[in-house]
């Protein structure tokens, strides 16, 4: 079996959300000419390759996840710090302050890590969803990474205005056989009467 180099382009991240325990994790990986996607589970580990030749498209979609958490963090924060100031025993008041102390940096951190997503790779038979692109930051670093690689893959990148000149022309085909006795004249035209 030939030996093939790696790099690791996300860490191992749990895609079962809070669960860690019994989530399985997940971890991106570049290929010399593919996206590995790997999958371990206890002791079992699944992988997928996306070679760059077959990869269409990637989809990105935000999400409220990273506001959720910061909406459930500040209220936990303000719970535990509004009786810290107002607590009468040296011990509450330092038990109260450290846990008020813990959800801050938990609220930073995620504050820091930018809004959250879920992406989507495309190809011709399949759309697997990619967990460890879970924040948008992440995801386009990674693309940016990807992307002169797939259009290599792929023999070049498609300018914006080729691409719609692509599509036009194949729509026109389309519209044109559409009506009945424009290409064959044996058929006849309908006439709405």
């Amino acid at each position: 079996m030939a030996n093939t180099e790696y790099k690791r382009l996300t860490r191992a991240r749990s895609s079962g959300g809070f669960a860690v325990a019994v989530a399985s994790r997940t971890s991106l990986w570049l290929g010399a000419d593919h996206l590995l996607f790997v999958n371990s589970s206890g002791y079992t580990e699944t992988y997928k390759r996306f070679y760059f030749r077959d990869i269409q498209t990637f989809v990105l979609q935000k999400t409220q996840r990273a506001n959720v958490v910061n909406i459930v963090l500040t209220i936990l924060l303000v719970l535990f710090l509004s009786p810290a100031l107002v607590a009468q025993g040296i011990g509450w008041k330092i038990f109260l302050f450290t846990l008020a102390g813990i959800f801050t940096i938990f609220l930073l951190a995620n504050l820091l890590q930018g809004q959250t997503c879920r992406c989507f790779l495309r190809t011709a038979v399949q759309t697997e969803q990619l967990p460890p692109l879970n924040r948008i930051r992440r995801a386009q670093k990674v693309f940016a990474l990807l992307r002169p690689l797939i259009a290599a893959a792929q023999g070049g990148e498609l300018s914006p205005e080729t691409i719609s000149e692509m599509m036009r022309q194949q729509a026109q085909p389309a519209a044109a056989s559409s009506t009945p006795g424009a290409d064959n004249p044996e058929i006849p035209p309908v006439i709405d009467s």
